[in-house]
């Protein structure tokens, strides 16, 4: 009988930040593939850490996390070529001036070996996937010169029109104004139920996003709760995340969690 390899699987993953400062402890999860996944909790709790662990950017001092039964240690190339990856916002290099046609092309061409020309199949691929964020119109606009929605829009359409079987997106809705997030939310459902794709998310707000999730993973530094989305805004695990002033709201058949890193979050 086969098995399906785990998405991502951690054991005993420890991990230090720069300064020394333990950044992640005793986490131990495990994910099946294929899933929406989101990854919650405040600012500081070792979220996006725990992606640049899983993408080999970060080595653990202890325990080890596999990504499709790869180790991420011994193994970050081959999990590279499989993974698109968007970066926070604030991370993007502003200062070269391509234009919104360069960025996204780049999903395409940056897995190509040298020497990387852009075929027709590169370009329709790459326009369909501005037209699933609404953004075609702009495709020889200067990337520097759009809001900072439009341009998260154009790099989650650069990995929509990119090749790999995981999606990952470090805070891909932080400070977008609601247009550009009602867009980029119905073009990752859309994609993931379209696609055999798997897709992580690292949110602090877990509400944009709730009827799409099938798993999510809560920490503090640690590993404090996993599960189906109703499963972990539980009010005991979001008070020991989030604090005293949490707290769990339900209405209408509705789960509502308020907390001050994210005002409202809601699952059905």
């Amino acid at each position: 009988m086969s098995t399906t390899v785990p998405l991502l699987e951690a054991q005993d993953l420890a991990v230090r930040y720069p300064n020394g400062e333990i950044a992640l402890h005793d986490v131990t999860f495990q994910i099946n593939s294929p899933s929406f996944m989101a990854i919650i909790g405040p600012n500081g709790s070792g979220k996006s850490t725990l992606v640049k662990t899983f993408l080999g950017l970060i080595k653990p001092f202890k325990g080890s996390i596999k990504v499709n039964g790869l180790d991420a240690t011994k193994k970050s190339g081959k999990i590279r070529k499989m993974v698109r990856y968007v970066p926070q916002r604030d991370r993007i290099e502003l200062s070269v001036p391509m234009k919104v046609k360069d960025i996204v092309l780049m999903g395409r061409l940056l897995k190509k070996m040298p020497p990387r020309f852009a075929s027709v199949k590169d370009v329709e691929t790459a326009k369909e996937a501005l037209r699933q964020v609404d953004m075609l119109d702009l495709w020889d606009r200067p990337f520097p010169e759009l809001s900072g929605g439009q341009r998260q829009r154009v790099l989650v359409a650069r990995a929509l029109a990119s090749e790999g079987s995981i999606l990952v997106l470090d805070e891909p809705l932080a400070g977008t104004d609601v247009e550009s997030q009602d867009l980029i939310v119905e073009a990752l459902g859309r994609y993931h139920k379209e696609n055999d794709v798997s897709i992580v998310m690292v949110t602090h707000d877990l509400n944009p996003i709730h009827t799409l999730v099938q798993d999510v993973l809560l920490l503090k530094n640690t590993v404090v709760g996993i599960g189906e989305p109703c499963t972990v805004m539980d009010p005991e695990l979001i008070t020991k995340v989030y604090g005293p002033t949490a707290r769990i709201v339900e209405h209408s058949g509705h789960r509502y969690c308020m907390t001050r890193d994210s005002g409202i979050d809601r699952h059905d």
